[in-house]
């Protein structure tokens, strides 16, 4: 099958194991595969001590130290003022442990289907802000309310297409998963994962009508059963040129414009911050002109770069300044409309009194530069640990 000019998923099996999207040549999208994210999964875990004056909980989950449960992630609303230690509690994991922060967890746990979110501890409905249609809003939100003894729902932008009967079905096996995980809150041991969020998964659902590329045939076989592949030993992604290049620059600081100039990625524990330069841009014309033009192409490389590498938590861009209000707002909604599929959440606020550009996407995990070092440093001591085993035998 011929899949390389055209846009394929694929599984490169070469350590560490790597995942992602490929558009014409273009590598689209990332990840490590079979990597382990805690956000997302939900676990039994039991509530170690309650701080009133933090306003928190610290809840035992079974991975390592304790998480961080804010009393404004508490749910249902009344078991605020009765939680105590020694509770056993079901939660989600919100964030992930980073330096010296804790996991952040809350009990409103949330079960995600192809076009609902099921959440057992809550009972409101809500409809995704990206079905703009009223009708179709209005037809939603009469289905979900109709619903007898129904739990907190969100309604996806994927349900706008589909019939009643659909979503029904959806709504009754999420329902049934809801029952299943009450079930185990009062089982030993004390602690357990319940539910994993699978990123691999997310990948492959997202895109059923693409095949995906697989170069090791234990891999293939394991995933064939539930997806299209196809089986290719020659691909690679770190092997071939076209795509190692691609790979390479995602570890570079500095990102090249066409025109010139360049976009300076800089991760810290507190934020992402982004400068725009127009470096060695030829200046043709007014400053007005290559401003606009360097910014345009800086507002693209970004959207492109925070998708790539999954950058997230809080990210700010210093664009070119000088701007007018009618330039800002077509970033603002330039940048909207270029994350508006992506599965993490984010929210553009727009540009401040300083002039610089402010978002937020959700952080599930480390970027991935940032997770690719970890793994790779995590494999290297397995395998020193395996070979000093072998010394001594």
């Amino acid at each position: 099958m011929k899949y390389k000019s055209d846009a394929f998923l694929f599984v490169d099996a070469e350590e560490p194991k790597l995942m992602g999207r490929i558009e014409s040549g273009v590598l689209k999208e990332i990840h490590l595969f079979g990597r382990s994210s805690m956000v997302g999964n939900i676990y039994r875990g039991y509530v170690k001590n309650v701080l009133p004056a933090m306003d928190c909980a610290f809840v035992d989950f079974g991975e390592g130290e304790a998480g961080y449960l804010p009393m404004k992630y508490v749910y249902p609303l009344p078991y605020r003022k009765s939680i105590k230690g020694g509770d056993t509690v079901i939660v989600e994991v919100k964030k992930m442990p980073l330096g010296d922060k804790r996991a952040v967890l809350s009990t409103d746990y949330s079960l995600r289907g192809e076009y609902l979110v099921l959440l057992p501890a809550n009972r409101g409905v809500r409809i995704s802000k990206k079905i703009e249609d009223d009708a179709a809003r209005t037809r939603l939100k009469r289905w979900a309310e109709g619903l007898p003894d129904r739990p907190g729902l969100i309604v996806r932008t994927e349900a706008m297409a589909c019939d009643a009967d659909v979503l029904e079905r959806e709504y009754l096996r999420l329902a049934e998963i809801a029952e299943a995980i009450e079930k185990e809150r009062n089982f030993l041991p004390p602690t357990k994962r319940l539910r994993s969020d699978n990123l691999q998964a997310s990948l492959f659902v997202r895109h059923p009508e693409l095949p995906i590329v697989i170069n090791d045939h234990a891999v293939e076989k394991y995933i064939s059963d539930s997806y299209r592949t196809v089986y290719d030993p020659s691909f690679s992604l770190r092997g071939l040129a076209q795509y190692r290049k691609q790979f390479d620059e995602l570890f570079f600081g500095v990102v090249p414009l066409p025109s010139g100039g360049n976009i300076v990625i800089d991760e810290t524990e507190a934020c992402v911050c982004i400068d725009v330069n127009s470096a060695s841009v030829k200046k043709q014309g007014s400053f007005q002109a290559m401003r606009r033009s360097v910014n345009a192409e800086a507002m693209e490389a970004c959207i492109a770069q925070i998708l790539l590498r999954n950058i997230s938590g809080m990210i700010v861009i210093d664009f070119l300044h000088g701007m007018d209000e009618e330039e800002k707002a077509e970033i603002a909604e330039r940048f909207r409309r270029g994350l508006a599929d992506d599965p993490m959440n984010s929210t553009v606020y727009g540009f401040t009194a300083m002039g610089l550009f402010e978002l937020s996407r959700q952080r599930r995990e480390a970027s991935f530069p940032a997770a690719y070092r970890a793994r790779k440093t995590q494999n290297r001591e397995r395998i020193k640990k395996e070979i000093s085993r072998e010394k001594k035998l």
